[in-house]
């Protein structure tokens, strides 16, 4: 029994290494003198991004409170801000991505007396709503691209984006589809999953019935959700706006939209990268290339300040972690099981 308990306080310390190892690893690798640098050239101004960030995670925290039906009476609405910033800090900088994150958040939950299967299908809602509102953000930025700045893009660029349009879209149609039918009835069977792929087929099909039940019977909250995700998006892409205008550069609040989404694909494309390193820089460099901003320096300066920004709310992540009610457990992250 005592060998069990200590596994456990070993478990328990890998997962926090899971989670706090990246973070560490992000912040060490910040030049806090390019920080310091780029800060004084906007001075205050900096608010203004901090500001239109805060909104839109209020947003999305607005977004996920809609997807708790009237089990949100019993979280306040800055209560659930503090759990979903925690949730996404960790999904952000967490080999795991957004699977540890999420996990994270349910587990949080519990603190609040919310019903397990709730709370389980407001996040996977509001996940789905925050996919598929960016989806259609980045279709509609990249359609806007090349009908007024194809001639500024590599040559390369414009077929890339027209394949890229036609896949999403096709995409969004088939998982709208998805969602209008019949849920199946739960198969159920005696025999467990048997190796990775029959459980991530066995928990896909549990979360694909999840959404269809929830679109059908609650469709008024799934496309409220859907608008305050989309509303999420457009506001955070104020900063890359904010950003490009206070660096001197006249740009619409398209290419913001454009620029933002298109570096969030690359994250995600990177997400197993610890910390982050070099994957959102790289997203920078691509995405400016993209509009036809080319300078090393500008490039920079965008990558200085949203990792500043992205400190500021790292910082705000782990005062969160300080002050929400916690439960007694910690969810294990690679397989969503529960350390007591």
């Amino acid at each position: 029994m005592d060998g069990l308990l200590k596994n456990k306080k070993w478990l328990r310390f890998l997962v926090l290494a899971c989670i706090m190892v990246p973070l560490a690893i992000f912040i060490l690798q910040t030049d806090f003198r390019l920080v310091w640098r780029e800060m004084e050239k906007i001075g205050f101004r900096f608010i203004y991004l901090l500001a239109s960030t805060f909104v839109a995670y209020l947003l999305g925290t607005f977004a996920w409170w809609v997807c708790l039906a009237d089990e949100r009476k019993r979280i306040g609405l800055f209560q659930l801000f503090s759990v979903r910033q925690i949730g996404e800090t960790v999904g952000l900088y967490n080999p795991t991505s957004i699977v540890g994150g999420d996990l994270l958040k349910n587990e949080l939950l519990k603190a609040y007396h919310i019903s397990r299967k709730i709370a389980s299908t407001s996040i996977v809602i509001s996940r789905i709503t925050v996919v598929l509102s960016q989806l259609l953000l980045f279709i509609v930025g990249a359609s806007w691209l090349l009908f007024f700045a194809a001639s500024s893009m590599p040559t390369f660029l414009p077929p890339l984006l027209i394949c890229l349009i036609i896949f999403l879209s096709l995409l969004k149609l088939l998982f709208f589809y998805t969602l209008h039918r019949k849920p199946s009835p739960d198969q159920k069977t005696s025999n467990k999953p048997t190796n990775l792929w029959t459980t991530f087929s066995s928990r896909l099909r549990i979360l694909l019935q999840q959404a269809q039940a929830f679109y059908q019977q609650q469709p008024t909250a799934f496309w409220s959700s859907y608008f305050l995700s989309m509303l999420h998006w457009l506001v955070g892409s104020l900063e890359f706006y904010l950003i490009l205008q206070f660096l001197g550069y006249d740009v619409r609040m398209m290419h913001g939209l454009l620029l933002d989404m298109g570096v969030i694909i690359v994250k995600s494309l990177g997400a197993f990268v610890p910390g982050q390193l070099g994957v959102e820089e790289l997203g920078n460099k691509f995405v400016l290339a993209a509009v036809g901003i080319h300078a090393t320096a500008v490039w920079l300066a965008v990558s200085v300040l949203r990792r500043s920004r992205q400190l500021f709310w790292i910082l705000i992540g782990i005062l969160c972690y300080a002050c929400v009610k916690k439960p007694q457990a910690l969810p294990l992250i690679e397989h969503g099981s529960t350390i007591r």
